[in-house]
């Protein structure tokens, strides 16, 4: 439904923003069950430690998760606990900080993870720093950096955990003491970086590659945490066959594994049942996971399926209980420094806010949030709760402060396509560099190789020389060969650069002009004068959130494609028609005045209206938009604009035609500005300039 470069894809939904992500330390947790109490805590008074290796690495997470709710007692605990027998005393070190670091890390224990950081770097074997200890270092405070907001050092971290995990224990010959667990908890961490910046085909990646590793382990717990996260991502991806598919291997491998997987299952079959639409089956999930947890005496994971639980009373138009639910959890949280949680929930309550009436306290909450986020770099997220805002604000006709944060989202949209289509380009560029310089070492090789053989015939030159001509000739013609195949080569590198810079140009589900090369054109048209001629209509689907609610993104992206076919067959030849950005599109139509622009608007809505689109399931959808025009310069004064201020115009109009009620047009007939100073006066309150007459807009139903 959008460009394979940019984060206007939705991720399973808009409403999957507003859901907290349960700690990976809720999946480790197994074997603990049996010894807790009747307050869900375990007695460590009466924990013993396994003497195998094998069982002890299982055993240390699960104290990590139980450092959740009791990090305090966790910690003192292992302080004064024996090493167990048939673990040698150094090995003992190790695994005792590495856990010690990340119960820590997990509740913002900052000096107790400094300890253990030092700690485990003063760790030696034969003399010299242990790799495997040093390795444990970067994974807590990879740990430790992520739970409190600092996500650029925490992936820093794990990359670097990552690569000494792979080159010590994925070999042929692991050193003793490896654990894959620890490996496989970086590659996670990782894979949410990845999909909080947007890049979901390399978060996709990364849970392929933590999948791998918990199948050759045969680790059903671990498959079955991996398997749920990779179900929303195909979801996100608009493929739901695979996403089911993933979400029923990872329901079965969580029954296997136990009741605190089962959770983990439970609140992902909710985030794909609200991606569907199917709220009351994603509020039973949500209710089934939350008994599991209180079961389990997990506070923490209990106060975070409550943020997620708050969504669904808000889908269900219960914002007071929300509101409750939020509260509830937010202590929590805040106690154990979870940073990656708390926009989560202030972004939930500012929405409960706003429909309780409550507009400054919802808006204040947003703010909150979108700081969070932004020191955390997730555009993404951003981008949905700019969204989510305005929208709610429309519907209490806070029209200035909605039209406020719509501005802002179209902002940071544009920036992340860029930062998308930027790195999907330097990525397609370093593999177009990597086969090459591949090539030119082959060709080097076999160079070399031939060289060899001319300085072997060198010395029986005496006595075969007429062989050694024959060779010669025939190594001549070897080099001619590659030569010209590396040429070939490098033609075929030039195409497929050109190729691909046409491909970013164009949208690849409708086939139109996309934002970019819309703005290049204009830019060369302009030629850098400031006045921009001719006119531009921008339109916007109404309602179409609910088609892709309703009916599925397969629905949505069917209605896309349909709509860019007809307006394209109701433009002239010389028009341009502009894939905007989701379910916006832009016509740029050059010497375009009066009546004739009146006649192209009008026939523009007909086209999308006329008849009803066909969807993939045989059912049709009537389809209807809202349409904001004008042809620059403006009269009566002829005040010279740019192009971007032109389209902020057209914007504003579009803005004007939604409120009044959707499928209609608003043509902006004249403006009396003189100056362009006058003219951004008017823009800042349209809504005002339009009451003094200093602005003429026609508004007209399509009917």
């Amino acid at each position: 439904m959008s460009e394979p470069f940019a984060l206007t894809l939705r991720l399973v939904s808009r409403r999957l923003r507003r859901c907290a992500v349960l700690p990976v330390g809720v999946a480790l947790a197994i074997g603990l069950m049996a010894g807790r109490s009747e307050a869900g805590l375990v007695d460590l008074t009466k924990l013993r430690l396994p003497d195998t290796h094998a069982e002890l690495q299982a055993k240390l997470v699960d104290l990590e998760f139980e450092g959740d709710d009791q990090a305090v007692a966790v910690l003192a605990w292992l302080d004064q606990v024996p090493a167990p027998q048939g673990v040698s005393a150094a090995v003992w070190q190790r695994l005792r900080w590495r856990t010690k670091g990340s119960v820590a890390a997990r509740s913002g224990l900052t000096e107790e993870v400094q300890q253990a950081h030092k700690r485990l770097l003063a760790i030696q074997t034969d003399g010299q720093p242990d790799p495997l200890a040093a390795a444990d270092a970067l994974m807590v405070l990879a740990q430790s950096d992520e739970h409190l907001g600092r996500f650029d050092d925490a992936l820093l971290n794990a990359r670097r955990a990552a690569d000494a995990y792979q080159r010590f224990c994925e070999g042929a010959q692991p050193r003793p003491g490896c654990d894959y667990r620890s490996l496989w908890r970086v590659l996670r961490m990782q894979g949410s970086r990845a999909e909080a910046r947007g890049a979901r085909i390399e978060a996709i990646d990364f849970q392929q590659r933590s999948l791998d590793l918990a199948v050759r382990h045969a680790d059903n717990l671990l498959q079955s945490l991996t398997l749920s996260n990779l179900a929303l991502l195909h979801q996100a991806q608009g493929d739901p066959v695979m996403a089911q598919r993933a979400m029923a291997q990872a329901d079965t491998l969580g029954r296997l594994a136990g009741p605190l997987a089962i959770t983990r299952v439970r609140v992902s079959q909710s985030w794909l049942a609200t991606s569907k639409g199917e709220d009351a089956t994603a509020r039973r999930f949500m209710e089934e996971a939350l008994a599991q947890a209180r079961a389990a005496g997990m506070e923490r994971q209990m106060a975070l399926i409550r943020v997620n639980l708050a969504d669904a009373l808000m889908r269900s138009g219960r914002p007071r209980e929300a509101l409750q639910a939020i509260e509830q959890a937010l202590p929590v949280l805040r106690r154990v420094h979870d940073v990656r949680s708390e926009p989560v929930l202030l972004h939930n309550g500012g929405l409960a806010r706003l429909a309780l009436g409550q507009v400054a306290a919802g808006r204040a909450d947003l703010e909150a949030a979108l700081r969070l986020w932004q020191a955390a770099g997730a555009w993404g997220r951003m981008q949905e709760a700019l969204h989510e805002h305005s929208e709610a604000l429309a519907a209490r006709g806070e029209v200035h402060a909605s039209l406020d944060l719509y501005h802002r989202e179209q902002a940071l949209r544009e920036q992340i396509q860029q930062s998308n289509r930027d790195a999907l380009l330097k990525q397609l560029r370093e593999q177009q560099q990597a086969q090459a310089e591949q090539r030119e070492l082959e060709l080097l090789a076999r160079d070399n190789a031939l060289k060899a053989t001319q300085l072997d015939n060198q010395s029986l030159l005496y006595r075969v020389w007429a062989l050694g001509v024959l060779l010669l000739v025939l190594a001549s013609a070897a080099v001619g060969v590659l030569v010209s195949r590396a040429r070939e080569a490098n033609r075929a590198l030039r195409r497929s650069e050109v190729q691909l810079k046409l491909q970013s140009e164009r949208d690849p589900l409708t086939g139109l002009a996309n934002r970019r090369h819309l703005r290049d054109m204009l830019k060369a048209r302009a030629n850098g004068l400031p006045r921009f001629d001719g006119a531009l209509l921008l339109l916007d689907l109404d309602h179409f959130k609910r088609v892709n609610d309703r009916h599925g993104h397969n629905a949505g992206d069917a209605v896309l494609v349909e709509v860019a076919h007809r307006l394209g067959k109701a433009v002239r030849e010389a028009d341009l028609v502009c894939r905007w950005g989701g379910e916006e599109f832009l016509v740029f139509a050059p010497h375009l005045h009066g009546d004739a622009l009146d006649a192209m608007a009008q026939r523009l809505l007909d086209a999308i209206s006329a008849e009803p689109v066909l969807l993939p399931d045989g059912s049709s959808l009537q389809v209807t938009g809202s349409l904001g025009y004008a042809a620059f310069p403006l009269p009566p004064h002829q005040v010279a604009v740019g192009w971007e201020q032109a389209l902020n115009l057209v914007d504003l109009a579009l803005f004007i035609g939604k409120d009044a009620g959707r499928d209609r047009r608003v043509c902006i007939r004249d403006c009396q500005a003189r100056t362009t100073s006058e003219l951004a006066q008017i823009e800042q309150d349209v809504a005002a300039a339009r009451a003094r007459g200093q602005v003429t807009m026609d508004v007209r139903s399509r009917v």
